[in-house]
Parts: C-alpha cells; sequence; structure tokens
C-alpha cells in the first residue's frame, strides 16, 4: 500500500459530527491521559496520555505500553454531536513496542481457523488479536507508520464519562498477508479525561 493519508481516520469521529473550519483561536496546551491503552488486550490495560503543547500544529508526545513517541498534528474545531469541540489530527513514522510483522503473521497463520478462506478479514482479525496478546514486542520494537485522531469536548457536562476520543492505527511497514494488504493495529484507549 503506498501513500498513508489521515483520511483513513476520519470515519470514527465522522460519526460525531462533521469537521469545520479552524475558527482562528490557538489550542491550548493539554494532556489528555487514558486509564486504559485498550479495552481488550490485557497486556495493554495500562494508562496512556497524549501531551500537547498548545497552538496550531505541533507534536503530541504519545507515553503508554507502545513506548514513547511523537505524531506532529494539526489543531482544528470540530463538531461532535452537535456540540462544539477541537480536534488534533497527525500522523508519524514511529518505533513502537509491537512484534515484527513477520513473527505477527506467522502467529496469524498457526492461529487462524483452518477452515477459514484466505480473504476471511473476521478470522483474520481474531487471530491478529490472539497473537497480540501472546506475543512479546520485538526487542529492537517494529517501525509503523502511526495515525492519531483526537477528538476533544467543549462541554464538561458530557455524560459519557470522557473527555475525549482517541483514534490511534499502527500501521506496519511494508506489505502483509492481511485482506486488505496492510496489518494495523488498532488499539482502542479508553476512560480519558483531559488537562490543560
Amino acid at each position: 500500500m503506498t501513500g498513508y493519508t489521515i483520511s483513513r481516520f476520519l470515519p470514527p469521529l465522522a460519526m460525531f459530527g462533521a469537521l469545520l473550519l479552524p475558527d482562528g483561536t490557538q489550542a491550548a496546551a493539554l494532556k489528555l491521559t487514558c486509564g486504559r491503552a485498550d479495552v481488550m488486550n490485557p497486556k495493554w490495560s495500562l494508562p496512556m496520555t497524549f501531551a500537547y503543547p498548545g497552538g496550531d500544529a505541533g507534536p503530541v508526545t504519545v507515553t503508554g505500553p507502545f513506548g514513547d513517541f511523537s505524531i506532529a498534528v494539526k489543531h482544528s474545531s470540530t463538531s461532535i454531536q452537535g456540540e462544539a469541540g477541537e480536534a488534533l489530527d497527525g500522523t508519524a513514522k514511529v518505533r513502537v513496542k509491537l512484534p515484527t510483522l513477520t513473527d505477527l503473521e506467522a502467529c496469524i497463520e498457526q492461529t487462524r481457523d483452518p477452515a477459514s478462506k484466505p480473504d476471511d478479514k473476521d478470522a483474520f482479525l481474531n487471530a491478529r488479536d490472539a497473537c497480540l496478546q501472546k506475543l512479546a514486542p520485538a526487542p529492537g520494537g517494529a517501525e509503523v507508520v502511526a495515525g492519531l485522531r483526537i477528538g476533544l469536548l467543549a462541554d464538561k457536562g458530557d455524560s459519557s464519562g470522557e473527555d475525549g476520543f482517541v483514534d490511534l492505527r499502527l500501521r506496519y511497514e511494508g506489505e502483509s498477508r492481511a485482506p486488505d494488504g496492510a496489518m494495523t493495529v488498532e488499539p482502542l484507549p479508553a476512560q480519558c479525561v483531559l488537562e490543560r
């Protein structure tokens, strides 16, 4: 797969509202701390933080079970379920604590249901998730393209119990035997609380 654009990250937040044009105000510095980096994988049931120094663009520093890395993002205004909010979007090539693509694909081939068809996406994803729970990260980590979208709610009275939504995707470099040709790890950060 060539070229990796942020448009791949729009669908999860698009269901909360349409992205609006920036309103000219600069974003304040913030820190979003998620109680768990993933809701399904017990190995990733650890805190994860996203720190932004503020402004129209800059680095988000990510810390957690995948290691420490930075992603350059742009700030924009957004609407989430009709309410005013803000968004941070960006991508970067980073090294993270994950197994190598070779090890992950070998595990998937051994784990997936032998009766499943090669293009059975559900069988592939179930095997991928099972392998990510049992494989250790490679000693030198794995190089991936990290895509990040953070949606922050302006209304502190939101009833969801979260101050923001995080869409983090880690796509391995190189061709993959995944049904769509790209191996992507998609953690689901939860219990995200904002500090300014």
